[in-house]
């Protein structure tokens, strides 16, 4: 299973024309809007084309008349047009950042979506910073530029082809000068495109290793206290940071190239019109004809510079795309097979013959068989990295098995829909998650409950003075992960969550570690009343948590080792014997 760092560059992908069309589905619903700025942007377009003409009219009618009338009346119809055109292509704008706005939302949300249902394996193997990367950044970049920036080319190349027809019926033989160093540049891009891609894709790469090593940092922000390692971090930062500016100054390179060429070109265009013109060509052609092609001339170069730079955007976006189907297109690996179903879950669990590995080459369970009957209490034992934790994740179907097969109430878990699997399996680990919400927006998670109800069973769980206690009560709005609490406070609010969940399968990992005796006690007072009347599972380092349990499973080189009540084990003076005397004497 290979893994992906801050360290590590992501494995390259290859350029796909169907990657565009396939952002188009996230546009179509708006094409409506669209198509209403793109006319709006034409009409703009048509309309400041028609001002070298009013030039060109009044330079050689109205000044050689001395109409001076005709002049102010064709300067302030100029400057109508240039108003009407200015507010259009407001409107324009306003209409396409709105859009781009909704399509950077569909997008997100669908990653989002997809995000929910990846396997656990998706996120083992990957940076968060670099999936939240993907999830939020770059569906606002290939928004702007499949919206404004599509529309905006279309527009460019539109009014390319009215700025070349009013050139070529000004005087084709002058145009025929911008067009043909047109294709000089036309072919330098060409020959740019591929290596300025290339660079793109290092520096995204650089920029997700930032953001993955913040992300890393942030989570890690007491480890990086406690050790004072913040002189290291600041330094390793650094160091990205100095990776990434350049990366991104080579693109800069490149793009600035193109954008620079245009302007030469432009440049180089207009002296040469104007020499020609006025060496060979005037008195032939007018003064007004002359400064009317010089102005079209510039206008022909500025959707030219304009495409250059959606041309560019259009190549980022590219890489920003194969990245965003890469996630949308990763295999569920957990999903519903055809024969799923609902069932109404009574508790029964059978591992029947089950073989796991997390990359292939390390087995975690080989072999492993247990049975877990209804209402059956049961508890897991053995040393760190036996497995325990895992036979849990595979009862949740957070994972699927290597071999073998878990069936529940004599149904193969991959035959029950993962909604009616887990809607009825309840987890509870050592460090839960509590939403930056309201205590009972925690409690519930969604679910359609009465206050009454929530108060009922934390009263139960003698809990519910403590939640009055709080600022505003069950309205208490936690802060990251409830640290405003302590941990067995937060473990007690995770077990209200449970019960009021009324799950059929509780799994309870390490659920009493990390916390004092007393608060201990109160845990276990709650245990029991959260683990009546549904099979429980239970993961603990310390076996007096478990010494009651129905059963007891000590898990031992990938297999069931033994299996027996506290009494049972305790009797044959095996491995769990040894186990729970060598634990009774380190107290």
């Amino acid at each position: 299973m290979n893994v992906n760092t801050y360290r590590q560059d992501e494995e390259k992908t290859s350029f796909s024309f169907s990657n565009f069309i396939r952002m188009l589905t996230f546009v179509k619903p708006y094409q409506k809007q669209l198509l209403i700025s793109f006319l709006i942007g034409i009409f703009s377009n048509i309309l400041l084309l028609l001002l070298p003409k009013i030039m060109e009219y009044a330079i050689d009618v109205s000044f050689i008349q001395k109409d001076f009338i005709q002049i102010v009346y064709l300067t302030i119809g100029m400057l109508v047009i240039i108003i009407i055109a200015t507010w259009l292509t407001k409107i324009k704008r306003d209409k396409l950042l709105i859009v781009l706005d909704k399509v950077a939302r569909d997008i997100k949300i669908a990653i989002f979506t997809k995000l929910q249902y990846l396997p656990n394996t998706y996120f083992d193997t990957r940076s968060h910073g670099k999936i939240y990367t993907r999830a939020a950044t770059y569906p606002d970049e290939v928004a702007s530029t499949f919206c404004y920036g599509l529309v905006q080319t279309i527009l460019d190349i539109i009014n390319l082809f009215f700025v070349i027809l009013f050139m070529v019926t000004t005087n084709w033989k002058l145009s025929l000068i911008s067009i043909s160093l047109s294709l000089v540049l036309i072919i330098v891009f060409i020959v740019l495109s591929p290596i300025r891609r290339r660079l793109q894709h290092i520096a995204n790469d650089k920029t997700s290793n930032v953001n993955a090593y913040i992300s890393e940092s942030i989570n890690g922000i007491r480890i990086t206290q406690s050790f004072n390692r913040e002189k290291k971090n600041e330094k390793i930062l650094q160091d990205l940071e100095k990776k990434r500016i350049l990366a991104n100054k080579k693109v800069w390179y490149i793009s600035n190239l193109n954008w620079a060429l245009s302007g030469v070109f432009n440049t180089i265009s207009m002296v040469i019109i104007f020499y020609v013109a006025l060496k060979y060509m005037y008195p032939a052609i007018s003064i007004g004809a002359i400064m009317a092609i010089n102005s079209y001339s510039s206008r022909f170069w500025e959707p030219i510079e304009y495409l250059t730079s959606t041309y560019n955007e259009f190549m980022d976006a590219s890489t920003y795309l194969e990245r965003i189907f890469e996630l949308l297109d990763e295999d569920l690996v957990i999903n519903n097979s055809q024969s799923a179903k609902n069932i109404e879950i009574e508790g029964k669990i059978e591992f029947n013959n089950v073989s796991f590995s997390y990359d292939e080459k390390k087995p975690v369970l080989e072999g492993f068989s247990m049975r877990v009957e209804k209402g059956e209490k049961v508890g897991l034992v053995g040393e760190t990295g036996c497995g325990k934790s895992t036979v849990l994740s595979l009862i949740s179907r957070f994972y699927d098995v290597t071999k073998g097969q878990i069936l529940i109430d004599d149904v193969d878990i991959r035959n029950i829909k993962l909604s009616s699997l887990r809607g009825q399996v309840s987890m509870m680990l050592q460090d839960n998650f509590l939403f930056s919400r309201s205590v009972m927006e925690n409690l519930t998670l969604g679910k359609n409950i009465s206050l009454e109800k929530v108060e009922e069973i934390c009263k139960r769980l003698e809990i519910h003075d403590f939640i009055l206690s709080l600022e505003n009560g069950y309205d208490t709005i936690l802060r990251n992960n409830a640290s405003n609490l302590s941990s067995g406070e937060r473990q007690l609010l995770c077990m209200a969550r449970i019960m009021i969940q009324d799950p059929k399968i509780l799994i309870l990992d390490e659920a009493t570690s990390n916390i004092d005796l007393k608060t201990e006690k109160r845990i276990t007072h709650a245990l029991k009343l959260v683990s009546e009347k549904r099979t429980t599972i239970i993961v603990a380092h310390r076996i007096t948590t478990i010494k009651n349990c129905d059963k007891i499973i000590l898990i031992k080189n990938h297999q069931n080792k033994e299996e027996g009540t506290h009494e049972e084990l305790m009797k044959r003076k095996g491995e769990y014997y040894h186990l729970y005397t060598h634990q009774g004497s380190e107290k």
